[in-house]
């Protein structure tokens, strides 16, 4: 790997939004990358494009055993948010016109399971849960969380972070200098000097 496109966090969001398309397609449905704590503010944002699907990134718990190579479980998380008005039943069976929870949290269940993402892992669901967002004040708004990890065996060594400039595939701007004026950028080999007390 000579480069970070096959980075775990960075390449794992695209193809699980891959697969979820298969079975949600967007002219039906929103799917957002969404904080794993949201506000209140956040919530309500996502409340309205229902049908809606948020990803979040969770953790990383790796494998006591690894060795060289980072043997891991990358913890994701889907929020399935659905409103609707009326007929309050509507939420969890849907009707005629939308799918509600019930149906969303099977599928998306189903189309996860056992997933197989090319050169990167297999995708296994280990739990699924109603929740709500508290303050929230809305009966017409049903939420539910699907968790799942992703498991993957890779290697530090495949970056080839060798040299000071190695580090510039990481494009962030305290270590490329994209932020601010370069010449407040310490390079990545300065040493950086701590101002003393007087």
């Amino acid at each position: 790997m000579e480069n970070f496109d096959l980075a775990p966090i960075k390449s794992m969001e695209p193809v699980i939004v891959d697969r979820l398309r298969m079975a949600f397609p967007e002219k039906d449905f929103a799917i957002e990358r969404i904080p794993a704590n949201m506000t209140i503010n956040e919530f309500g944002r996502i409340a309205r494009l229902s049908p809606f699907i948020g990803l979040s990134w969770v953790n990383m718990k790796s494998d006591p055993d690894s060795g060289r190579q980072l043997k891991a479980n990358w913890g994701w998380r889907l929020f399935l948010v659905f409103k609707a008005s009326g007929n309050l039943q509507v939420r969890f069976k849907g009707d005629a016109r939308d799918i509600g929870l019930d149906s969303m949290s099977d599928v998306a269940i189903v189309m996860l399971q056992g997933a197989v993402f090319k050169d990167i892992g297999t995708c296994t669901v280990t739990s699924a849960e109603a929740t709500y967002a508290e303050g929230w004040a809305d009966d017409d708004t049903v939420v539910a969380m699907v968790n799942f990890h992703i498991s993957t065996v890779t290697s530090p060594a495949a970056y080839a972070l060798v040299e000071p400039d190695d580090f510039s595939m990481l494009t962030v701007a305290w270590l490329n200098g994209s932020a601010g004026d370069p010449e407040d950028q310490p390079v990545i080999n300065q040493t950086i000097d701590i101002p003393q007390g007087d």
